[in-house]
């Protein structure tokens, strides 16, 4: 058996994708292609088709056509079954059979065909092991994925490392430029030479006097070309520059300071593993929105963890932002002052024998909850709101159109997708200047940015369905830089010398389980 191509075309011949197992022209398997639709009969339970030099044996996808093109001596058994088998695999690798669907996965399904059939004769494989070859599961690769994932650990360790000691060195510095007893510095000083006894008959200080006060005749000026001649600019810079070397070599120190040092000590380290303390600022808010716009409910859920990888900067207190309005409920850890969260606004450990951790690993120092109360609307409180225009038309055809507004222009979401699903026929997109993906079950509308400059916008699909309900829930997605709920760190104080030390902050809000219904 010798199977010469593998192709998945339309019913008018358009070849959508086609794999070639022997050295044959794309004109050719065009040609074959095309001739190949002209040749079947719709009246016939026949697979197969036989002209002066090739057979076609083929198989309906739907709207498409699975055709192998083999020579004629090949077993026709063994041809079906290879049939079959590429059938199944292009089922079990697309969700739908259509042409969108076929190129979005044209190369994994190139990959299946060559697992299937090598050099044009059929392997004896099974899908299950079709698969189990396309995963490419590895023992070796595991271990070279471990040892990989171990460099990179021991790599950060390292740098946190060497990290803590630049603090601690940027620390000692700035100690001792705040008044201290400054330490002897360890450079190496110069050692005059022993003084040499001289006689009195040498006139060594009365020759370089009698140098010094030697008066030189200037040279005669002419009107050729002098090399060398100063300008009167040059002339005060010269002036300035003795006295700015007289002025300085009087307050000049004995020992010089290297310059490198005071760089460094001067130069903020701005990466993220040089401050061994890092707050993460984490929020989610889910709710559920009628298609008029109208909140059934909401709620808001996020929490503050801290971390710490110096030992030495455990005991410190951090000062925050946290707002206590529309029935937002704190709960600090066990292990944090309640008392004075309630009162200042700070949090602090409870006991100063129990500092907090200094392990590296996340804490999560603070909680807080807001969401939506029976009988009251709360439809200010979310950022977006989202309004859904159903329009009926004759035969069971929809007319969807989304549209949403910012409810307050100072704030600014990313990355907005609006997902709306759908099952019987795929809709038509009316709105080709929006950014959108049709994938096999739902229409996904991305918005980059809605801001001061976006505040509002739509979109607009069409469908067939013999019930609107099909199109929902919408599912909503975005994430904000600033939390929902009015909570910061503003300082982190060490507390028992009450002094400022800096620290990485990090916020991460998005949107999970927000629908419209």
């Amino acid at each position: 058996m010798v199977v010469l191509a593998a192709s998945i075309c339309t019913r008018s011949g358009k070849p959508v994708l086609s794999r070639q197992f022997r050295d044959m022209p794309r004109s050719r398997i065009e040609g074959l292609l095309a001739a190949f639709p002209k040749l079947t009969d719709a009246g016939t339970q026949h697979t197969t088709i036989e002209t002066e030099t090739v057979r076609y044996v083929y198989q309906p996808l739907e709207e498409l056509y699975i055709v192998l093109i083999t020579n004629k001596q090949s077993n026709i058994l063994q041809d079906i079954d290879s049939l079959h088998l590429f059938a199944q695999i292009t089922q079990s690798i697309c969700r739908t059979i259509d042409e969108r669907e076929i190129l979005r996965n044209a190369f994994e399904l190139l990959s299946a065909f060559d697992e299937a059939v090598a050099l044009g004769y059929k392997e004896n494989l099974t899908l299950s092991q079709v698969k189990t070859f396309m995963e490419m599961e590895s023992h070796e690769e595991r271990i070279q994925e471990i040892i990989s994932r171990n460099k990179e650990f021991e790599a950060s360790e390292e740098r946190k490392r060497k990290a803590k000691q630049l603090d601690i060195q940027r620390k000692e510095l700035a100690k001792s430029g705040r008044g201290g007893t400054p330490r002897t510095p360890l450079y190496p000083t110069y050692q005059p030479p022993p003084p040499q006894t001289r006689s009195p008959a040498t006139p060594a200080l009365d020759t370089y006097e009698a140098e010094k006060r030697k008066t030189y005749i200037a040279a005669p000026k002419g009107k050729g070309m002098q090399l060398g001649k100063k300008s009167k600019t040059t002339d005060i810079f010269e002036k300035v520059r003795n006295e700015l070397d007289a002025s300085a070599e009087e307050t000049a120190p004995l020992v010089a300071v290297p310059s490198h040092s005071t760089a460094s000590a001067s130069q903020p380290i701005s990466s993220e593993f040089a401050n061994p303390i890092s707050v993460v600022i984490n929020e989610t808010i889910s709710a559920e929105v009628s298609r008029e716009g109208v909140v059934k409910s909401y709620e808001i859920k996020g929490d503050l963890q801290l971390s710490i990888s110096d030992p030495s900067l455990n005991k410190i207190k951090l000062a925050v932002t946290a707002e206590e309005s529309n029935g937002v409920q704190f709960k600090t850890h066990p292990n944090v002052d309640k008392n004075l969260f309630a009162s200042s606004k700070v949090i602090q450990a409870k006991d100063a024998n129990r500092p907090f951790p200094a392990n590296g690993n996340a804490l999560g120092v603070l909680r807080w909850r807001q969401a939506s109360k029976p009988g009251v609307a709360e439809d200010s409180v979310l950022p977006i709101t989202f309004v859904v225009w159903v329009n009926t038309g004759a035969n069971n055809h929809y007319s969807i159109t989304i549209e949403y507004e910012l409810t307050n222009a100072e704030e600014r979401l990313q990355d907005v997708v609006i997902s709306i699903p759908y099952q019987t026929s795929e809709p038509i997109i009316n709105s080709p200047d929006e950014v959108y993906e049709v994938t096999g079950a739902s229409v996904d509308w991305s918005v980059k940015f809605i801001n001061a400059e976006n505040t509002s916008g739509s979109f607009e699909i069409e469908a067939q369905t013999d019930d609107e309900g099909e199109f929902f829930p919408m599912e909503v997605r975005f994430r904000k830089e600033t939390p929902f709920v009015n909570v910061d760190v503003l300082t982190v104080n060490l507390t028992e010398l009450n002094e400022e030390v800096d620290f990485h902050k990090e916020v991460r809000c998005v949107a999970s389980g927000y629908t419209i219904t």
